[in-house]
């Protein structure tokens, strides 16, 4: 890259650093646009960005091989480091011929379960020796950051053997108490089935998969469950009865009522995320919680997941909890606004009456 170039780029992600973006987004024919506090701002400004500005800032960190996946797939995900300053998940891919980024900024502290503002029942369940949490919300919801917040802890103050597989790998995590040992899709191991299989009878305490887009996971991950090991996944859903739905009919058919069965007795905890605007600046965590009861038990035994509603309203003293519950509450503390809240809640026809 040009000298003028690189300034450019130095003087983007310095003005992300300094205004505390948590993505920027670089696109052809457009001005930079960064996310701050959950608003996209234009930098109008700045110059509007070109092809081969564009394309000589993919080309300054991506390896030959991430080039020609790129070159096939249109599309990569992969972690730009930039000037030894900070780390960025970077997308690169196409669109309207060109190429473009989309860099979501990975913070170098990992932040403890409490900071992030995570309910105890999350670290009760981690507490555990064996069994399944999932970890969901959509994307840009602080997954990731639970996941390595909840990995630090037990890497702080456990003695465990915890091998991830991620793609790509976001938090860089230093052994402590703990032996973390990190692979990356595609450059460690071929797949997040293969990686599984790698592990399922090793010395594993703690087994953890940064997404569930293969299939035959939701097998594998119940018979490690099973066989004792602590499992922490992340995906893609946006309660946790949608959760469960995708996990169980994702199971192949010949095998979901022993699926069921495992999943009844292993699963310690779905959480589900939401990331929303603090009045006054920052983020703040909303989250869905259903823990492991034997109410719950029965209910996914039996496949009656659209009775969990009434159970997550009715059993905070579990640690469950309502997102919508969650929502008001803080909107009533006022550290959300009832509108943003409105927009994560998922009924929210119900949810605007609390306000009428």
């Amino acid at each position: 890259m040009s000298a003028t170039e690189t300034l450019l780029i130095n003087k983007i992600l310095n003005l992300a650093a300094e205004r505390r973006a948590s993505d920027v987004h670089l696109t052809v024919g457009n001005y930079p646009v960064l996310r701050i506090d959950g608003k996209l701002v234009t930098l109008t400004n700045e110059s509007v960005l070109t092809p081969d500005f564009l394309w000589g800032m993919a080309n300054s960190f991506l390896s030959e091989a991430d080039k020609k996946l790129l070159e096939t797939q249109r599309e990569i995900v992969t972690v730009y480091s930039w000037a030894n300053r900070a780390r960025f998940r970077a997308r690169v891919f196409f669109q309207k011929g060109y190429v473009a980024l989309s860099l979501r900024l990975i913070p170098q502290l990992i932040r403890s379960p409490k900071d992030l503002g995570l309910p105890e029942a999350v670290l009760q369940a981690i507490s555990q020796e064996k069994g399944l949490i999932i970890i969901s919300g959509p994307f840009g919801s602080g997954r990731t950051s639970t996941v390595a917040s909840l990995l630090e802890t037990l890497n702080r103050n456990k003695g465990l053997h915890i091998q991830t597989l991620e793609k790509p790998i976001e938090y860089l995590l230093a052994n402590n108490q703990s032996i973390i040992e990190q692979r990356e899709i595609g450059k460690d191991t071929a797949s997040f089935r293969q990686g599984l299989l790698d592990i399922l009878d090793e010395d594993v305490d703690v087994m953890v998969l940064s997404a569930m887009n293969e299939r035959g996971l939701e097998e594998l991950l119940l018979e490690a469950a099973e066989s004792g090991k602590l499992i922490i996944a992340i995906m893609d859903a946006d309660t946790v009865i949608s959760v469960l739905e995708r996990f169980i009919s994702n199971i192949d058919i010949s095998r979901r009522e022993w699926g069921q069965a495992v999943l009844a007795q292993v699963l310690l905890a779905v959480v589900v995320q939401r990331l929303l605007p603090r009045i006054g600046g920052g983020l703040r965590l909303a989250c869905e919680v259903l823990t492991s009861t034997s109410a719950v038990q029965s209910i996914i035994k039996d496949n009656r997941l659209s009775q969990l509603n009434s159970i997550l309203q009715t059993s905070r003293e579990e640690g469950m909890l309502n997102l919508d519950k969650a929502l008001l509450e803080l909107v009533r503390l006022g550290e959300v606004n009832a509108n943003e809240a409105a927009e994560q809640a998922i009924d929210k026809e119900a949810f605007k009456r609390n306000f009428k």
